[in-house]
């Protein structure tokens, strides 16, 4: 990515390079494509990060959803063409009636994780060849998620996503109202370029290692297992290697990884 661009979103290096990785993780041939749910503040820009990638072909961005509204997606996703679902308002999905918000997210949670089967309801049937799985990237704010974190944790909704939480310092602050003073315009989106078929990247058993130490870490600060970190982390690293056009991951790919863990848990880190 262009540093120039990047650096219009002020500070944000750390949390748009986390999105861009979830988003190589769908060229993975080994890997599930990650969830990602980035926690902050209103005006701190989440929609923005994501909208950055906006043009890439395997993204798919969405304002609102309900569970029939993947249908028209269907065959993209079966052919592997479509790998990820940016939803750029997800308090708009959790509006809905609650009958009509808790299907959707089950359907999501369902997709995100084992994979669609068939569904037979009230609006027909549909059937899914060989359990189709797609990832999500999502947004919203620490009031709205500590709200919604019961019910996804009773539900398994919590553990098919990472969080992804950070708060601005006050000199971040700062720095972004000298930019807004002095016209500064938001980037233009900037697509990936993704290959065209998956690949499989090698992760050696030391660093294999690192990851899962670090995973076991996050688990017991998100009271869970840390089964879905320590899955997270390693398609992260192999999504840095492939990237940087390397069939095997290295110690550069894992230091970033565990430099973006920092950010995978509830407490907002600071930038």
């Amino acid at each position: 990515m262009s540093p120039e661009r990047v650096t219009k979103l002020i500070r944000l290096e750390p949390i748009i390079e986390i999105v861009r990785a979830a988003i190589w993780t769908g060229k993975l041939a080994d890997e599930k494509p990650i969830s990602v749910m980035l926690i902050a503040e209103q005006e701190s820009a989440k929609t923005e990060c994501l909208k950055f990638f906006r043009g890439t072909p395997s993204l798919k961005y969405v304002s609102d959803i309900t569970s029939r509204g993947l249908a028209p997606y269907k065959h993209d996703i079966e052919a592997g063409r479509m790998r990820h679902l940016v939803i750029l308002d997800l308090v708009r999905i959790l509006s809905h009636g609650r009958g009509v918000s808790e299907r959707t997210i089950q359907t999501l949670a369902s997709i995100m994780e084992e994979g669609e089967s068939e569904t037979s309801d009230a609006g027909g049937q549909s059937a899914w060849k060989n359990f189709p799985r797609i990832g999500a990237l999502m947004a919203i704010t620490p009031k709205f998620f500590i709200s919604k974190r019961g019910k996804w944790r009773e539900t398994g909704f919590l553990t098919r996503f990472i969080p992804v939480s950070f708060t601005y310092t006050e000199e971040t602050v700062r720095l972004i109202h000298v930019a807004i003073a002095k016209g500064q315009q938001l980037p233009l989106p900037q697509p990936e370029k993704l290959p065209e078929f998956p690949c499989q990247i090698f992760l050696a058993p030391k660093y294999a290692a690192s990851l899962a130490r670090r995973s076991e870490d996050l688990g017991k600060r998100m009271k869970t297992y840390g089964f879905r970190y320590h899955r997270v982390l390693r398609a992260l690293a192999k999504a840095q290697a492939r990237i940087e056009k390397r069939g095997a991951v290295n110690s550069n790919h894992v230091g970033k990884v565990l430099e973006w863990s920092e950010f995978f848990t509830e407490k907002a880190i600071e930038i």
